[in-house]
């Protein structure tokens, strides 16, 4: 990735530019769940279709209508996170 800036431009909820991103773990027509220099991203709306995709830039196009947009842990924190709770909790049964 050439540039280490996140940015980020929703045009009336349509469109979706991104940049900084590093992967995209999962994706369908209502969710897309990205992972980037800023954690984790996830997208929720409908008909949602990836425009366009540059990993080695980090840039990304999105398509469809935007209902909701969350940054989150990334990916690998939360599947962290979840092993140890269930080492904790099998601990102390």
């Amino acid at each position: 990735m050439t540039d280490n800036r996140h940015r980020l431009i929703i045009d009336e909820r349509t469109s979706l530019m991104l940049n900084g991103v590093t992967n995209v773990d999962s994706f369908d027509e209502s969710r897309i769940e990205l992972s980037g220099i800023f954690g984790g991203i996830d997208i929720e709306g409908e008909d949602l279709k990836i425009a366009a995709l540059d990993l080695d830039e980090g840039k990304i196009s999105i398509n469809g209508t935007v209902n909701a947009f969350a940054y989150c842990q990334s990916r690998e924190e939360k599947k962290l996170r979840h092993r140890s709770k269930k080492a904790i909790s099998r601990l102390l049964k």
